[in-house]
């Protein structure tokens, strides 16, 4: 985490450099495009960094059909739908992307094709940049208990009973170190059965295979058929993401709790499903957006209190938004006066969940 703080403290002191030259440009390959639609290009951070670009700048970039301006950030700190570069915490390559959206796809670009990035403005977004920077570690001595460092927890919103429903990191993806440590929290709570909203099969055979598994408790859930796995994309407004929650959730409405809802990190897909089921169990608007935040203030150490302006915009562009789509409201639109829990029955129903796999859910829930 130090190390990003002083890289964006290094980029806001680069401001007074700026050149009167041509501004600065760079032209990579793309080399991978990303489960979720993004571009990496074979473009260092560091070597990025170099050429000139600040993140907090904004970018002209150019891509097969797509040319436009961007802004370039460390996070996905857009609106959904809307477009940035990115230069992630520990990755090595920048990469363009559309905030829940495919930008290779919208582009016409695939791997080998070439991707142009221009300065167009310095620093025209570094207020959103330093609002939104937000690291974390993979350090477990960096967390004040296993909980926090798994991001796994209890929901009880609304109606939900004690013992009924979890969250959590992956207890099976060790990527961020966490596997062994959500695996132990899932045994502990006697889990019997999980929606897994991130993975596949066969990456689910590799992370068994990996020399540092240890998940013999998720495995056996696995082996058993308790375990569904949905691979899902983040786009939360998309018919196939839709599609993906109504078979997760039909699975569940078949099996015995305590349920287990995990993607890879425990904040985006789960927290849409975590949002979902609490709406339809009664919860209230503020019980929903104070779970799914709790996942930033694990991550990232954020304080509703002392940083009230960054949790409430953080939890505007994302909660309230998924909110929105199940209720089929507008984007910014207040739902003080919608009822919350009709919505998401209906949402359930109109993308084919039946009126009696809602009803044994709900009873599971209870």
């Amino acid at each position: 985490m130090k190390k990003f703080v002083s890289l964006l403290l290094c980029c806001m002191m680069a401001l007074s450099f700026a050149c009167a030259e041509a501004p600065a440009s760079v032209t990579g390959k793309v080399t991978e495009i990303e489960k979720y639609g993004h571009a990496l290009l074979d473009v260092k951070i560091a070597d990025f960094l170099a050429a000139g670009f600040t993140l907090g700048d904004v970018v002209t970039v150019t891509a097969g059909t797509y040319n436009d301006d961007m802004p370039f950030f460390d996070g996905y700190y857009v609106d959904k739908g809307a477009y940035m570069v990115r230069a992630y915490p520990g990755h090595e390559y920048i990469a363009v992307c559309i905030n829940y959206g495919k930008f290779a796809e919208t582009a016409g670009i695939g791997v080998g094709d070439s991707v142009t990035i221009t300065l167009k403005e310095k620093a025209g977004a570094l207020d959103v940049q330093v609002m939104n920077s937000l690291v974390y570690t993979d350090d477990r001595a960096d967390y004040a208990t296993d909980e926090v460092f798994a991001n796994f927890r209890m929901v009880t919103a609304g109606q939900i009973g004690e013992g009924k429903l979890y969250r959590s990191a992956s207890p099976i993806n060790n990527e961020h170190k966490r596997a062994a440590v959500s695996n132990a929290l899932a045994e502990t709570a006697k889990i019997k059965t999980v929606m897994n909203l991130a993975d596949t099969d066969d990456e689910i055979a590799a992370y068994v295979a990996a020399e540092d598994f240890n998940s013999a408790y998720y495995k056996s859930l696995y082996d058993n058929g308790s375990v569904i796995v949905l691979s899902m994309s983040i786009d939360y407004s998309s018919d196939d993401f839709a599609a993906g929650i109504i078979k997760g959730l039909n699975f569940l409405a078949g099996k015995e709790a305590p349920y287990l809802l995990h993607c890879t990190e425990g904040k985006d897909r789960a927290g849409f499903t975590s949002m979902l089921l609490s709406a339809l169990m009664g919860a209230t608007q503020e019980e929903i957006v104070a779970d799914y935040m709790l996942s930033y203030v694990n991550y990232y150490g954020i304080d509703p209190v002392a940083e009230a302006d960054k949790y409430n915009m953080i939890a505007e562009k994302n909660v309230m938004d998924m909110l929105r789509t199940v209720c089929g409201a507008k984007k910014g639109a207040a739902l003080n006066d919608a009822d919350i829990a009709a919505a998401a029955e209906k949402y359930l129903t109109d993308h084919g969940m039946t009126a009696d796999a809602i009803a044994a859910l709900k009873a599971n829930l209870k």
